[in-house]
């Protein structure tokens, strides 16, 4: 029996609560209406349509050539528009400053050529150093020059590369350039002897 009273209090206590902790669907529209009420509103957003032009104002003092300012990627500060359209113009190929075929064949021409001199060189020298009936004072002159040659080839082999970038840059043929030379920087280096 006292387990009956105890399960009939807590029943009590639990249906008594119950009112208090249910809310009416009144009570919670009512609440957010006060909540919404109290929250700030986004202030309104303006767009360039949203503007009259003849309302925008320029600082004080500037006279309108003067607030005329475009802001340049290329020199980062700002310029007139005409000196921006100058710039990008520029950038433009026209029939004036398009690219001509015979300076980029003759260009290709002069490096290969030198290419093909210094190596044909080199070979020579190769076979000099390594020609045992030489005497030691020509092949070691041999030795030098044969150094000064490969590092005259590694330029001249950074000049075609560029060549070939500022060609594709301006999308220029590749028939333009060749026949492209063989490049030999991937190719191992020739062992030079010792010198006695």
């Amino acid at each position: 029996m006292f387990g009956g009273r105890i399960f009939n209090a807590a029943i009590a206590v639990l249906l008594s609560a119950a009112p208090v902790a249910a809310q009416s669907l009144g009570d919670i529209a009512r609440q957010e209406e006060a909540r919404r009420a109290s929250v700030q509103k986004a202030a309104k957003t303006l767009s360039n349509s949203d503007l009259d032009p003849s309302a925008i104002v320029g600082p004080t003092g500037a006279t309108p050539a003067e607030s005329s300012c475009y802001m340049s990627k290329s020199k980062g500060q700002c310029v007139s528009a005409e000196e921006l359209v100058g710039t990008s113009v520029a950038g433009v190929v026209t029939k004036a400053n398009a690219p001509f075929e015979q300076n980029w064949r003759s260009d290709a021409e002069s490096i290969r050529s030198q290419l093909e001199k210094t190596q044909d060189a080199i070979a020579t020298l190769e076979a000099v150093v390594d020609d045992q009936g030489r005497a030691a004072s020509e092949r070691k002159a041999a030795a030098k020059a044969l150094a000064d040659a490969r590092q005259i080839v590694a330029r001249l082999e950074r000049q075609w590369e560029k060549l070939e970038k500022e060609a594709a840059n301006q999308q220029i043929p590749r028939k333009w350039l060749e026949p492209i030379p063989t490049p030999t920087k991937n190719q191992p280096a020739a062992i030079t002897p010792p010198l006695e």
